[in-house]
């Protein structure tokens, strides 16, 4: 895969955080290809997930935590892995980083502030959806296999875990859920995939958050608040060519998300 250089033209007024005008542009993949890239890890842990649920349960823990557990062995192993073939054929090295291409940094007070604002977007969305838009949505899905539909919702009454079990699920939910997951995957959908597509210029990140979006196969139900809430994040990301502006803001999301689904439960089994 080569590696080709363009000049960007830059607006006289547009401000730029960038220190030069040239912007290396990465191969690009093909539009087949990039579907493919984006869509297969989802597929993969759905595919782990309808496998091992049964198994998680028998020991005593609730399905969710075989999304959580795939995470780590599926999604993380999966997209690195990926991420690291790339960087060794193209660069020599085996570090992901190698093939991250968006990575500007920026001032961390606009870094904070950008992504506090984006993380209070996102957060709004998926306030809406959880008050309005999941109950119209989630009955669309109850064909599903009950093993993911079960995600919809923590149903009140739900058997409460043992004091082992819950730890783990604590800490499999802020660790896995929290930060690596969103931290592998901005590093390969905003790091890596976006930037080969990016020759769609302002649908490129457009594109991008659509198949963001459908990779989320294990709850469908969410697909309009991942789309809403991820695009703004996503289009940054493509407009000052940074990984570190989606990744803060989705890590801080899915933390509080975390939270959420954490006291959640404890009001379902109190």
């Amino acid at each position: 895969m080569t590696t080709t250089a363009r000049i960007a033209a830059v607006d006289p007024g547009e401000e730029c955080n960038r220190s030069a005008v040239e912007v290396v542009t990465p191969g690009q993949h093909s539009l087949p290809r990039s579907v493919f890239l984006h869509l297969m890890p989802g597929v993969a842990l759905v595919s782990f997930v309808l496998l091992t649920a049964p198994t998680v349960e028998s020991w005593g823990l609730p399905a969710l935590f075989a999304l959580l557990l795939g995470i780590g062995v599926v999604i993380a192993p999966l997209e690195l892995g990926y991420l690291s073939i790339q960087a060794h054929r193209e660069t020599g090295s085996w570090s992901p980083l190698a093939v991250v291409d968006y990575r500007t940094r920026l001032p961390l007070r606009r870094l904070i502030l950008l992504g506090g604002a984006l993380a209070a977007l996102m957060l709004a969305f998926v306030v809406v959806h959880l008050l309005v838009l999941d109950r119209l949505i989630s009955p669309l899905f109850a064909w599903m296999p009950s093993t993911l539909y079960q995600f919809a919702a923590i149903e009140e009454g739900t058997d409460p875990l043992t004091g082992g079990a819950f730890a783990v699920m604590v800490v499999a939910v802020l660790v896995l859920n929290g930060i690596v997951g969103p931290v592998t995957e901005e590093l390969y959908f905003r790091g890596h995939l976006l930037p080969r597509i990016d020759r769609f210029g302002r649908l490129a990140p457009v594109l991008n958050t659509v198949l963001f979006t459908l990779y989320h196969l294990w709850t469908p139900w969410r697909w309009p608040q991942v789309l809403f809430g991820s695009l703004p994040a996503n289009w940054l990301a493509w407009r000052e060519r940074t990984v570190w502006l989606p990744m803060f803001t989705h890590v801080a999301v899915n933390l509080l998300f975390s939270l959420l689904l954490i006291a959640s439960y404890l009001q379902a089994v109190s």
